[in-house]
């Protein structure tokens, strides 16, 4: 594996960045949420290059790292209790645990509260927590779904079926075979009009599976803004991306 150390420069600590060849036409830098540097270049791409391009988004990196330290808790839902955050549909709610014999979770105000029988259960509230999620992700995907799918329908597209899963790299993806969109299942994390950029990119790709100019032509068509949504969204916090 290939790596640089980077000396950012207003902390004067370093980083370390991997280096990834790969067969590509331009170069790509990732910051991601876990403090990983990824930058993918073309194989031939000489080191010398590499190290002096890196070295100069010191600045940009060290913007990014401070972005995702300030936000680790919306990011993060390894460790539910009180007092800690997270983010849904881009509003900051704050974790309220109570006693309760009956288990439920709702959003009260500013606040995600969750009542269970064992308020020192760790394992029990996760589940009782990712099952809200997850059923609440699933009713607002399905929502954005039922407003843009009219767009593609009309081509005798199947309005397709969502499903949730836990994905590193993407925001969704498509089998226009099966008739299946599988979002990220922290996706919902983004504000509606972020999520909407996702849900249509996806169902373009049931007519143009593959990003050609065709593609991104009909996607303009329908959202102008798609760019700045996904710039946007690019920047959010979203566990696992």
């Amino acid at each position: 594996m290939e790596t640089y150390d980077l000396l950012l420069s207003d902390s004067k600590t370093a980083v370390l960045v991997i280096i990834e060849r790969k067969d590509m036409k331009t170069c790509r830098l990732k910051v991601f949420p876990d403090k990983a540097i990824k930058f993918s270049v073309p194989k031939a791409t000489p080191s010398d290059w590499i190290s002096k391009y890196l070295d100069s988004k010191t600045r940009w990196i060290s913007e990014k790292l401070n972005t995702f330290e300030q936000t680790r808790g919306y990011a993060a839902t390894t460790d539910i209790r009180n007092a800690g955050s997270i983010r849904f549909l881009g509003e900051d709610l704050m974790f309220a645990i109570s006693e309760s014999k009956k288990p439920s979770v709702l959003i009260e105000g500013k606040s995600l509260r969750i009542l269970t029988p064992n308020i020192n259960d760790q394992d029990s509230i996760k589940k009782q927590f990712e099952k809200w999620w997850r059923t609440e992700s699933l009713k607002h995907l399905n929502a954005h779904l039922d407003k843009l799918y009219p767009i593609v329908e009309k081509y005798k597209i199947s309005r397709p079926k969502a499903v949730l899963r836990k994905m590193k790299t993407l925001w969704g993806s498509c089998s226009a075979n099966r008739g299946v969109i599988t979002f990220n299942q922290y996706l919902t994390k983004a504000k509606p009009a972020l999520i909407e950029y996702v849900v249509l990119h996806e169902l373009v790709h049931f007519l143009y599976p593959n990003h050609s100019k065709q593609f991104y032509s009909f996607l303009s068509n329908y959202m102008p803004d798609w760019e700045v949504r996904k710039r946007i969204l690019d920047q959010d916090v979203v566990h696992g991306l």
